[in-house]
């Protein structure tokens, strides 16, 4: 019985995680807005991911959730870039996100 429950929490979690990664995420069309956590996890830097960066270095192309799913399997990548280009302090905000493009990631 204490089984059952716990694989249901753990499904729950593994569903909730995959709902969570595309809440984060918005696809406007020819980019794709996201938050990256900065390593203290208290603060998050806005970041705005160009389509061309997407599609040539991660694999994206035109379909639906494209954007998104690119950035979910190459997150560490992306992020890791983000943190390192970040400099500290909350320079970057939504009216003014980080600009990621495709020579960012060469």
């Amino acid at each position: 019985m204490t089984d059952s429950v716990e694989t249901q929490a753990s499904d729950k979690e593994k569903h909730a995680g995959a709902r969570e990664g595309f809440e984060n995420l918005e696809d406007r069309g020819s980019v794709l807005f996201v938050r990256v956590k900065r390593i203290d996890g208290e603060r998050s830097v806005p970041v705005v991911v160009a389509r061309a960066a997407l599609e040539a270095h991660f694999g994206a192309s035109q379909g639906k959730k494209d954007l998104a799913n690119a950035y979910l399997a190459h997150r560490a990548t992306i992020n890791a870039k983000v943190l390192e280009l970040a400099p500290a302090g909350d320079v970057y905000t939504d009216a003014n996100p980080m600009l990621l493009g495709a020579g960012d990631f060469e």
